[in-house]
């Protein structure tokens, strides 16, 4: 099953023509395009019911994200043919940038039947496939989909002109209000919290933005803290994600490398997101890690 968001910004008509050709001459195809908010993960649902093979999503990593949530635990493998503006789950596992390119490295994979299986996070009821977040990553996220136009044309300068407005107005000098408690591990108290199943977080371009530099695909999970944020972490901060990453070193930073889950309760109601899809307020989160549970046509 092909399943297309006709809204994300590489999914022309003509490309999406051209990408259903190229499977139906090789595979018994069946295409299906996205009408609504978590409408990928009822069609790959569906998918799994009828017995089909796998599921290739042509979208962002949210339309990624939500055909996951169907085929975690089962048999279908997932491929992915980026089209949306960071395209983290592809770029981070090889995946051709250029869809008709992706096309036919996920053709290679289905006729070779070559996969890969992987862990996938949980939080709540939400399996994510790279990130989580609670805090400034999610408040970002929700800024960014508020305007959904200006994210079209500006990409990456939408996501970097909101991060740096929440960072400057809303948390900087902002108190903790989230207390993370990991097994064995004393409770911290954070401003932020970012849970990475793998890196990087997103990207900048070219550039990887590595909240968790030490996450791999095939480990455990990993999480970044801040407990404050001033006027001068800003700058570090963004040196550190992208340049450095010595900021998984700093006292006013917490991180914890390679663990089975963890859980987040905030005093009030606070932004969250999975793999860059804005989820909503919430006080508490319980994520966790589920070993080998997804195949990927990668």
């Amino acid at each position: 099953m092909l399943i297309v968001n006709p809204r994300s910004g590489s999914a022309s008509a003509r490309t999406t023509e051209v990408i259903a050709k190229a499977l139906a001459a090789d595979f018994k195809l069946e295409r299906a395009d996205t009408t609504a908010r978590l409408h990928a993960a009822e069609l790959a649902a569906d998918a799994v019911d009828r017995g089909f093979d796998a599921v290739i999503a042509f979208g962002g990593d949210g339309t990624v994200n939500e055909a996951a949530q169907a085929l975690v635990g089962s048999e279908v493998a997932l491929g992915i043919l980026p089209g949306g503006t960071a395209n983290v789950m592809a770029r981070s596992t090889g995946v051709p940038q250029d869809p008709i390119a992706a096309t036919a490295f996920v053709s290679a994979h289905l006729r070779s039947g070559t996969r890969r299986r992987i862990p996938v996070g949980q939080i709540e009821d939400r399996y994510f496939l790279f990130s989580a977040g609670m805090g400034l990553d999610a408040e970002v996220v929700r800024r960014t989909e508020e305007h959904p136009e200006g994210k079209r044309k500006w990409r990456e300068w939408s996501f970097l002109a909101k991060a740096l407005n929440a960072a400057f107005t809303q948390y900087r000098g902002a108190e903790p209000q989230i207390t993370l408690q990991v097994s064995g591990e004393e409770p911290q108290r954070l401003l932020l919290a970012i849970c990475c199943n793998a890196r990087p977080l997103t990207y900048f371009k070219r550039w990887p933005v590595d909240a968790c530099p030490l996450a791999r695909l095939d480990g455990g999970l990993d999480i970044f803290g801040m407990k404050k944020v001033r006027t001068l972490t800003i700058p570090r901060i963004a040196w550190g994600v992208l340049v450095s990453r010595n900021h998984i070193k700093w006292r006013s930073g917490h991180y914890l490398h390679d663990i089975e889950g963890a859980r987040l309760t905030a005093d009030q109601p606070m932004p969250v997101q999975v793999d860059g899809d804005y989820l909503g307020q919430w006080t508490d989160a319980e994520i966790t890690l589920l070993p080998r549970a997804l195949d990927l046509l990668v």
